[in-house]
């Protein structure tokens, strides 16, 4: 019999749950694009790049999805077992609560090592992957698109503006080409045609623009003119023919190594091996601290003309009731010996604030590598967690359907991320350490999760009005009564 219910159970729960991950992960790819659609938008990008791009970023967001689609189908799950009475009658028949749950427990336990095994291995690649593709559309200009009476700049060096495209979208008609790439920066060229014609070669590599009939305005700088030519020029032309190369418009790959350093393309144990390097990076920069302030920390002695310092007798300080020994000294060596010790001082601030610096930077990245890692480890956690928060909700709530689970799943979750954000930016700033800061949402929900439990094991009515209302009415009668002791003491 046991054997069956864990067979029903898991036929009812992957359903939702497969449903529930893939609306998570749809809904947090289109939060993406609405993020980049200005950058990807007219790049003239083809259905495999976008794929392409659309495919490693999901792979970067499973460990996000996960955790909802779980909450949301367990709720779900327990939810329409309640509202059938289908588990009263299991725990009618003896079977308590946590055996039920069990074969969830042994799903979620799976799908958190695969989130972590997701999170470590598969997501570094693929974020080295997206980035380097993201990065390659960043820089790549939009496709080119030269509209009726649109001046148009993108090609370097160039504007053009044509008058009327024919509907073939060969010929052209009211051709204007202002022309900067001459060296000289004061040139001006300047073409003018009426008729001609615009096409691609078959490689796609370059574009021809074929003019007739038109004419070429060359304005010449001041310092290139002289008695035998003139500051303009003007030419008249039958054909005038003008190749320009697409390959700016075409994405370029960009090497991958570029990335490959940073903690986010780096697996838990490249992340161990590079906080070890910047922790022996902070002893480098103290040790060189301490190596170039020694010598301005002693008192020196020299016979040299340029060294103020002279040795001084303590004697006359102690019977001379003088506070500072430098008085012993004349006024014009005290004022050497003064600007001289302002100067070691500002060499000292200088050489303390380039070390500050970089000890602050060293120890930003260790806090941030500390903080992914800890990460893959708080988002395969959480998966364990929700099921034991959406289980008793579930059972707690008796509602199935798409309802109160969705809701009740989505107020958990927000709570989560909400938790989440806030301690990754205060361990990113260094308030509180990496650990505390990540697991802060673990350390909230694992006493949550633990309760529900209880609650939902012995029946107990979580969301019952009567019995809050008779608590508060409680609290408010204890601090009226000890105002009243009060006001009696002071009477």
């Amino acid at each position: 019999m046991l054997k069956t219910l864990d067979k029903y159970l898991i036929k009812n729960f992957f359903p939702p749950l497969i449903m529930t991950f893939g609306i998570a992960l749809f809904v947090l790819i289109m939060q993406f694009f609405w993020k980049y659609i200005d950058e990807i938008i007219g790049k003239g990008l083809s259905l495999w790049s976008i794929g392409e791009l659309v495919f490693y970023l999901s792979m970067t967001l499973v460990p996000l999805a996960l955790p909802i689609s779980i909450l949301i189908s367990s709720v779900m799950l327990m939810g329409n077992l309640s509202e059938r009475y289908e588990l009263a009658s299991m725990k009618s028949a003896g079977i308590p609560l946590l055996r039920v749950m069990r074969p969830l427990i042994v799903i979620c336990a799976l799908l958190t090592l695969a989130s972590f095994i997701t999170g470590n291995y598969i997501i570094p690649y693929s974020n080295l992957k997206f980035q380097a593709r993201l990065y390659d559309i960043r820089k790549q200009k939009p496709t080119l698109s030269l509209q009726e009476g649109v001046f148009n700049d993108d090609f370097k060096g160039y504007t053009i503006r044509i008058g009327k495209k024919g509907r073939d979208n060969r010929s052209i008609k009211d051709v204007l080409i202002y022309d900067q790439t001459s060296e000289r920066r004061q040139e001006q060229i300047q073409v003018i045609a009426k008729d001609g014609e615009m096409y691609t070669t078959a490689d796609q590599r370059f574009m021809v623009l074929e003019l007739k009939d038109g004419k070429q305005y060359q304005e010449m700088s001041s310092a290139g003119a002289t008695k035998k030519n003139y500051p303009f020029v003007r030419t008249s032309f039958k054909k005038w023919e003008k190749i320009f190369d697409m390959s700016e418009f075409s994405i370029n790959q960009t090497d991958e190594k570029l990335f490959k350093n940073h903690y986010q393309m780096m697996t838990g144990c490249q992340m161990l091996k590079a906080i070890d390097s910047l922790k022996v990076k902070v002893q480098e920069y103290k040790k060189t601290l301490a190596n170039n302030t020694k010598p301005y920390f002693h008192f020196r002695r020299s016979s040299d003309s340029t060294n103020t310092f002279e040795r001084i007798d303590t004697s006359k300080v102690v019977f001379q009731n003088i506070q500072d020994p430098i008085q012993l000294l004349d006024k014009r060596k005290q004022e050497t010996a003064q600007q001289k010790a302002e100067t070691l001082a500002r060499r000292i601030k200088e050489y303390t604030y380039t070390a500050n610096s970089g000890i602050e930077r060293t120890e930003q990245a260790i806090a941030e590598h500390w903080v992914w890692f800890h990460r893959k480890i708080s988002f395969a956690l959480s998966c364990l967690v929700f099921i034991f928060i959406g289980a008793p909700m579930g059972a707690i709530i008796r509602k199935g359907g798409f309802g109160w689970p969705m809701l009740i799943a989505i107020f958990f979750f927000m709570f989560f991320i909400v938790l989440f954000m806030t301690g990754e930016k205060l361990a990113k700033e260094q308030v509180v350490a990496p650990f505390v800061g990540i697991y802060l949402p673990i350390f909230v929900l694992t006493p949550l999760s633990i309760f529900l439990t209880y609650k939902a094991m012995h029946d107990s009515k979580v969301f019952n009005m009567d019995s809050y209302k008779a608590a508060f009415k409680k609290v408010i009668a204890f601090f009226k009564k000890m105002r009243n002791m009060k006001n009696n003491n002071v009477a």
